[in-house]
């Protein structure tokens, strides 16, 4: 009975989400969703996001929904960025809920947070290049900041944006092939503006050859929409990720290197940034490698699909995860680099010593 009540209420929220995009002014976006983009753990980061075909930790799902470590113990983890010097910070806590479920069911939430951002709407003095309003001489009015103008300081407003997260992922396992299912649901506020909305991913995981996997998923599959209070829809096309893992142990030592690949085809058509083409749309790839030493140390380096170079370090222990994550941004963006730490831990440890 409880089943068919929360099938039912499902059913409603869905139902309701629809008509309200079914009437709403709709604009396609190329950047939506980006919380989801951007988001991950350290290890996912450091490896460049190349995790396709190979994830390990709950908050893996983002990139892939097939992805489901049912050995590891480690079922919560939480992890704080700091990005672009410092100006946009963003938080993540992963939980893995398939001790209480009878489907497994993995969780992942999402913080992001830019404060105190100018508002410069309405400060321009457009009075000309001699600075004296009503002279009507060269300049005034032309809403340029020219020669002689100036900014009316007194008038400069703040305000801030934050973007609230959730991410829902279930597998199927046929045969030799894991099947996952993403869903996703947004909040998004930018100063007195507001949005809310609701997005699928679509994910297969399976083996190739030893020590290989092959990672297909299908993001935002219903064309992710976000409703803002305006009635305006912003809505996000799909997207397809192909990618590709092999792990190889060196002889004769303790260590073990997996290489990871990732291809991006995006389908909002081409742009400066592609690596590659393929008739009307663009695409990225993204590259990773880690080496494990001892099962215990671990060094892990990564090129995303926006050019940015990564590394990072991870300490590992049976209850136990700390890692670490650099991204090595272009000295001509100005913006700094990035830093990002997380842990993964077995509540179950954590109990044991209080």
């Amino acid at each position: 009975m409880k089943t068919i009540k929360t099938s039912i209420v499902i059913s409603f929220l869905i139902s309701v989400m629809f008509i309200q995009v079914a009437f709403a002014q709709a604009v396609w976006v190329k950047y939506g969703w980006q919380l989801f983009k951007q988001a991950g753990n350290a290890r996912s980061i450091a490896l460049g996001g190349a995790q396709t075909g190979n994830g390990s930790g709950i908050p893996s799902i983002l990139w892939n929904p097939a992805h489901y470590d049912e050995e590891s113990d480690r079922f919560f983890t939480y992890a704080h960025q700091s990005r672009f010097a410092g100006i946009v910070n963003s938080d993540l806590a992963a939980f893995s809920l398939h001790t209480s479920a009878r489907r497994p069911i993995e969780m992942v939430l999402l913080h992001e947070s830019v404060t105190n951002i100018p508002d410069t709407r309405g400060l321009l003095l457009d009075w000309g290049l001699d600075g004296i309003p009503g002279t009507q001489d060269a300049g005034e009015g032309n809403g340029i900041l020219d020669e002689g103008e100036r900014l009316n300081e007194d008038k400069l407003k703040r305000f801030n944006q934050r973007q609230w997260g959730v991410y829902l992922s279930t597998v199927w396992k046929i045969k030799s092939t894991m099947f996952g299912v993403g869903i996703k649901g947004l909040f998004h506020s930018l100063g007195e503006y507001y949005g809310s909305g609701f997005g699928i991913d679509l994910g297969l995981k399976r083996p190739l050859w030893s020590g290989a996997q092959l990672g297909l998923v299908i993001k935002d599959v219903t064309t992710s929409w976000l409703v803002w209070e305006n009635g305006i829809t912003e809505r996000t096309l799909p997207g397809f990720v192909a990618g590709i893992s092999q792990v190889a142990q060196v002889p004769f030592i303790p260590v073990k290197v997996t290489i990871s690949g990732d291809m991006v085809i995006n389908g909002n058509g081409r742009s400066l940034d592609d690596d590659f083409r393929i008739k009307g749309m663009g695409g990225n790839y993204r590259l990773g490698a880690e080496v494990r030493i001892k099962d215990k140390l671990l060094l892990r380096f990564g090129r995303n699909d926006i050019a940015t170079i990564t590394s990072g370090l991870g300490m590992e222990w049976s209850s136990f995860t700390i890692d670490y994550a650099f991204q090595l941004e272009p000295p001509s963006s100005g913006l700094g680099n990035s830093h990002l730490i997380s842990f993964s831990v077995d509540p179950r440890w954590l109990r044991s010593l209080l």
